[in-house]
């Protein structure tokens, strides 16, 4: 059906279809939220594109363990996690420092992104030799050939240079919406493989595991074709931008590394000393208590370009402890509605196999709303220009994680590895909070605290978005 509408000064009709309506409800709708604020349009787009990845998420570890079971999404893990690890920090944290200039500089974007990729691919070959040589030693409680096709899977070192650096910047020239657009690419591949092999029959872990290495390298021409017409060229790397980038980058990936340290030492660890079933139970527990950070991933996502540009000193401030007081509000929030569902629901949607997981997974929702909360601090520190700030943080943490699993996991297997994690988190947080105050100049961590202003503020934006949305 077609529908026909003239718009003011235009000399004849628009043909509209009934599809094409739903396309203009949701420009209209960005419009006015946009008109509102436009860092809450932000923060409310990466929400929706983190609600819609915590959904491809939750299907694709739900499917993958009915396809797996413990054992083989176990092994999976073990394949996937130390290269996929190693690859984030031969990045040398370029998407961060892309995110920083970009929003400071953007006339120079294509510039920053040719000279970031360049050291990108330089950084790749030194680290994946090393990764090659420690591989087994890494996976020593693994078969053989699940340390060879981890050997294998670090050609994702490159992929990442390419496919997962090129699009930072569009995050901090504020292009949310292509940035939004291009996050989904890799876990919509991961589902349509995973359902195809759903439908073909028994998949090995290996061969699931090369399939999405070869799908992740194929994404290199739809991102590069969005960034070539979002990002204000020319692309040529510049090596005066090197020093600049690696400057801002190695202390950011220097406080990355402890985090995710902090994230993914407990599952790093288990892979040496425990076998793939239990491994296969972690990760389904883990995965549980991630589906916390979609919403609150989103504020610390959209903080970080927003408190960067701020005019001045002052604003930055404002903006940073604003944020981060939203952000424990939403971290509260969404743990206690999944504390409440787990016990039944876990077992329910992975299968009665995954039972003994819903423990560990219970201590990890806690840690994971935790983690969700330092996490928006952290980026709210990286946009005032202290990203060592967060190192410190991050390294007291992973001290605090690495004792507590040396004495919790021999014992209480996956569960003393849940509460390791959570001990480290709340030593984070605690730390973070010291290095907020500072950076912030206030009297005391209670003005992180939400208050009923706070709430009111936030309440009246989306009234008025909505009302905007609607006219």
């Amino acid at each position: 059906m077609e529908f026909r509408c003239r718009c003011p000064g235009s000399a004849g009709s628009v043909r509209l279809r009934r599809g094409d309506t739903t396309v203009i409800g949701a420009r209209q709708v960005w419009r006015g939220l946009h008109s509102v604020s436009p860092f809450l349009a932000r923060v409310v787009l990466t929400a929706g594109t983190n609600g819609v990845l915590a959904l491809l998420g939750f299907v694709t570890g739900t499917v993958a363990a009915r396809l797996l079971g413990p054992q083989g999404r176990g092994e999976l893990a073990a394949i996937q996690t130390w290269p996929s690890f190693i690859a984030t920090i031969a990045m040398l944290g370029l998407p961060e420092a892309l995110v920083y200039y970009c929003a400071r500089d953007p006339a120079r974007a294509g510039r920053y992104l040719g000279s970031a990729v360049a050291i990108g691919l330089l950084a790749s070959l030194p680290f994946m030799v090393l990764g090659y040589l420690a591989m087994p030693f890494l996976l020593s409680a693994q078969s053989a050939e699940v340390v060879r096709a981890a050997r294998g899977y670090l050609l994702i070192v490159p992929v990442f240079a390419l496919v997962g650096i090129p699009y930072h910047p569009l995050r901090g020239l504020s292009r949310f919406v292509a940035w939004n657009a291009l996050r989904l690419l890799a876990l919509l591949a991961w589902l349509v493989l995973l359902l195809g092999a759903l439908i073909a029959g028994p998949a090995s872990p290996e061969r699931l595991a090369f399939s999405y290495l070869a799908l992740l390298a194929l994404l290199f021409v739809p991102v590069a074709l969005v960034v070539v017409r979002q990002v204000p060229g020319p692309f040529r790397p510049d090596v005066r931008d090197w020093g600049p980038l690696l400057r801002y980058g190695l202390p950011a990936v220097a406080s990355t590394l402890p985090q995710m340290l902090n994230y993914r030492l407990d599952q790093l660890i288990m892979m040496a000393f425990l076998p793939a079933q239990a491994l296969g139970l972690y990760v389904v527990a883990v995965s549980w208590g991630g589906m916390v950070q979609p919403l609150v991933g989103a504020l610390g996502t959209a903080l970080f370009p927003h408190v960067a540009s701020g005019a001045n000193p002052a604003e930055r401030v404002r903006r940073f402890l604003q944020g981060s007081r939203l952000a424990l509000l939403l971290s509260l929030g969404s743990a206690g509605v999944l504390l409440v569902l787990t016990p039944w629901a876990l077992p329910f949607v992975f299968g009665t196999a995954f039972g003994p997981a819903v423990p560990a997974a219970l201590v990890l929702v806690l840690a994971s709303a935790i983690a969700a909360f330092n996490g928006v601090v952290e980026e709210g520190l990286r946009g005032l220009g202290r990203p060592s700030a967060v190192l410190w943080a991050e390294l007291g943490g992973v001290c605090i994680t690495v004792v507590a699993l040396f004495i919790l996991l021999p014992q209480l297997g996956i569960l003393g590895a849940a509460l390791a994690s959570l001990l480290g988190y709340v030593g984070v947080s605690a730390m973070l909070l010291v290095q907020a105050v500072r950076a912030a100049a206030v009297r005391s961590w209670t003005t992180l605290c939400p208050t009923g202003k706070d709430l009111g503020a936030v309440w009246g934006r989306l009234v008025g978005a909505m009302r905007g949305s609607a006219q």
